[in-house]
């Protein structure tokens, strides 16, 4: 009895990682193997199928819901607020001397204009890298997948040469 036991929790083991929304790995015994046989060659064929693929579910938790935290990229841009408020007062104090003996006036306008420039670049460098980390994000659960599925058909590959029929 204990060996059933011992059994069922190492097939479920390795089966578990292959599961995803609702997806299973079905292994039949098609040469009336042994369930001791079974888990043996499930084991030896898990290990293989990791080897071959690069991939190893255990690794990455596939039973278990996973949580990726990408870093957003710095922001190119970041502070471009302030600093266009500071050049544009400057500039337009410049101006504002230049044109109407107002620098007061014009350093208002310019750092009104430079500030609402500078915020708009601001702006666009973070909408810029929020890009780039939802990019990095989709490439890596696009790898995940297709190591996934190079490891599944690993795994199928060895079972079935041990004659188990998998689907």
């Amino acid at each position: 009895m204990n060996t059933k036991v011992a059994l069922f929790v190492i097939g479920a083991l390795l089966a578990a990682p292959l599961a995803r929304a609702g997806e299973r790995i079905f292994v039949y015994p098609a040469r009336g193997q042994s369930e001791q046989q079974m888990a043996d060659d499930r084991y030896h064929c898990h290990r293989w199928a990791v080897e071959a693929s690069g991939f190893d579910p255990l690794a990455v938790g596939y039973d278990q819901p996973r949580l990726v935290r990408v870093p957003v990229p710095e922001n190119p841009h970041r502070g471009a607020a302030g600093r266009g408020l500071v050049g544009g007062a400057i500039a337009g104090a410049a101006l504002g001397e230049i044109t109407d003996d107002e620098p007061a006036r014009g350093a208002a306008i310019g750092a009104i204009v430079g500030a609402l420039l500078g915020g708009l670049a601001e702006r666009e460098g973070e909408r810029v890298s929020r890009q780039v980390a939802a990019e990095e994000q989709r490439l890596q659960a696009r790898e995940l997948g297709v190591g996934r599925a190079n490891y599944r058909r690993a795994l199928a590959a060895c079972l079935e040469g041990r004659g188990y029929v998998v689907n």
